[in-house]
């Protein structure tokens, strides 16, 4: 039907019927038919559109809803919009029929004020996403890690007959003689080999959640029988590669497991995907897609890992608890939106927090005014906190961390031209035995005569490639090879080469230029020093040294600090989990300002959806 007509033709009959009367036919239907008929034409979409209609609906909805709304006047009063209520009420309750758990304290789905107060406090679970490992602290006061990668298995195709090779119909014709197949499910590849001319494409990124099952994302170190499902296969790909070529007709493999999605991988990615032998796969950083719009569906696939993995969807859901996200610097606004989405409507959690990574940290050291470095594995980040807020127009950041350390020490070694570091990588020296022998001294060129006569024997992991039909172990056992590398000299002038390529003092120096004068003691008196880099033996001396050179009118003021006792990469998720709980409704109709902890509930998101985030913009890169 076409609402548009010509002049002086008559209107059909259907569109001469009041639209009054249209209304209360709606009335009788459910929104999800109301969502449809309005999808026929614009005539009946402009009628559904009708305030009045979704508010008799919403009024109907609440009614089963197991939550509790203010009533529908006051919703209105507020300025609610009841159609899109309706619509993020219905993707919550409807969703996959979830059955919502009650509040273990008063027993209701919707925590009453007092038990929110009284409680809430000690229900939190929270997830600090890093660079090279995902610190996770339960409901129950647990510590969790896993590291920060997801895999995206590349799609096979043959360029010769144009076909996608079906990984859930293919079988395998692994060698008899392998000893590892007779205690491991089947695999299903034998099609594989009858295509001569196969090569791996990476997947478009915004299609992932459709794929099947088999090409769906995946944790390389999680999931054995699907990684084990893709080595097998790309042993394959390699053999049958190798049988044209005896026959004459070779083919080029280099460009099918060369890796295109390049901007969301770190070094850890490369060198694990390498260690493993799993070149048909993307292995990317979670903690990077969370920069870019279209790279969302990698960190929806790797929460819902975490959230599987260790068994969070329950406390998520209990109205008593909450989710305390810490928030990069650099997270895309578009990112935000989509995570509120998801996490209320397909993982239907109770309460959130976006809580920047510098509070976590101010509130573990209970500063209000200071300055945040955090100096992490695989970038470094520098915030400026003001009575309790982040000024983001002062935050600075550089990509380069604690493996870039790893990373000038195996350039270090590989100037030696020894044999013992042919199989060792970045990864394999970014190790504790490794960095505790390491320091940043505070006078470089007296180091060289002091070290001379000093050396250090280590046993560092070797790269053992998984080929030839060989299965992969998540624990890799007795696969894993050790060689002993002799450190020296090393020692000082790999930390050397990172001190130098962070230039850390002069993004103190930019992130406090023009500093309010009533801000400047409290600043430069907390210089609160965290991340896995920190342990560094050495860093803090030579920072507190170079900055009293950089800022002499201040280098009475400046005091750089570490947290005394624990590990300095979970620093954040413990600062997380002292977050205060603020009671629903609180500041609903204010926008949220940039810098500050943003808290929203199911029953918030269902009325007001994500009206409160404000785009921000990107931090500035150095």
């Amino acid at each position: 039907m076409d609402e548009c007509q010509e002049p002086g033709e008559d209107k059909p009959v259907l569109f001469r019927v009041p639209e009054e009367l249209f209304i209360k036919i709606f009335d009788y239907l459910d929104p999800f038919d109301v969502w449809s008929v309005a999808r026929s034409c614009k005539y009946f979409a402009r009628i559904a559109s009708c305030e009045v209609l979704w508010k008799r609906q919403w009024n109907r909805l609440v009614l089963d809803a197991p939550f509790h709304f203010p009533s529908s006047q006051n919703l209105q009063d507020l300025g609610v919009c009841f159609k899109d209520a309706c619509r993020r009420l219905c993707a919550t309750i409807c969703n996959r029929g979830t059955h919502f758990p009650k509040c273990k304290y008063c027993k209701e789905f919707t925590c009453l004020a007092s038990c929110l107060e009284q409680r809430s406090n000690s229900s939190k679970n929270v997830l600090d996403i890093g660079g090279k490992v995902t610190w996770l602290i339960t409901s129950d006061f647990s510590l969790r890690k896993h590291l920060s990668m997801i895999a995206v298995p590349k799609v096979l195709r043959c360029y010769d007959c144009d076909a996608t090779i079906d990984r859930g119909q293919s079988s395998c014709d692994c060698r008899e003689d392998d000893v590892l197949k007779r205690s491991l499910p089947p695999c299903r590849y034998r099609s594989v080999s009858s295509h001569t001319g196969l090569q791996y494409c990476s997947q478009q990124l915004t299609g992932l959640s459709y794929q099947p099952r088999y090409d769906q994302p995946l944790c390389l170190f999680c999931e054995e029988e699907r990684v084990n499902r893709l080595l097998c296969e790309k042993d394959m790909v390699i053999r049958t590669k190798d049988k044209l070529s005896v026959l004459g007709q070779p083919y080029n493999l280099e460009d099918t497991f060369k890796p295109s999605h390049t901007f969301l991988t770190n070094g850890y990615c490369q060198d694990a995907t390498s260690f493993y032998g799993a070149e048909n796969i993307d292995l990317l950083s979670p903690l990077i897609a969370l920069e870019h719009n279209q790279a969302f569906p990698i960190v929806k696939a790797y929460i819902d890992h975490l959230i599987q993995t260790f068994k969070m969807m329950d406390d998520l859901q209990r109205p008593n608890s909450c989710l305390v996200f810490t928030e990069p610097s650099n997270i895309s606004p578009y990112v935000k939106e989509k995570l509120l989405r998801y996490l209320f409507e397909d993982i239907q959690i109770s309460r959130l927090c976006f809580l920047p990574k510098a509070l976590a940290i101010s509130l573990l050291y209970e500063k209000d005014t200071c300055i945040v470095v955090d100096s992490g594995a695989t970038s470094t980040s520098v915030w400026v906190v003001l009575e309790g807020r982040v000024d983001v127009h002062r935050t600075r950041r550089i990509g380069v961390g604690g493996w870039h350390v790893s990373e000038f020490l195996k350039q270090a070694l590989s100037w030696k031209e020894t044999s013992e570091m042919t199989g060792a990588t970045a990864s394999s020296l970014d190790t504790a035995d490794v960095k505790e022998k390491c320091r940043l001294s505070l006078n470089f060129m007296r180091e060289s005569p002091r070290v001379n006569h000093r050396s250090e024997t280590l046993r560092v992991k070797s790269q053992g490639r998984l080929r030839g039909g060989g299965h992969f172990n998540p624990g890799m056992g007795s696969r894993q090879e050790y060689s002993e590398i002799q450190l020296s000299s090393e020692l000082y002038l790999a930390p050397e080469m990172m001190y130098a390529s962070l230039d850390l003092p002069n993004l103190i120096v930019e992130s406090t230029r023009d500093l309010p004068s009533q801000f400047i003691k409290d600043c430069f008196s907390n210089i609160l020093f965290t991340g896995g880099n920190s342990d560094l033996q050495g860093f803090m001396a030579r920072l507190s040294s170079d900055l009293r050179e950089r800022l002499p009118e201040h280098s009475a003021l400046i005091n750089v600090a570490s947290f005394p006792t624990g590990n300095h990469s979970w620093n954040t998720a413990m600062g997380a989990n002292m977050i205060k709980v603020p009671p629903t409704f609180e500041d609903i109709l204010q926008l949220h300002t940039p810098g500050t902890p943003f808290w929203i509930s199911r029953e918030e998101y269902i009325l007001f959806g994500t009206h409160q985030l404000t785009d921000t913009g990107l931090v500035e890169e150095m």
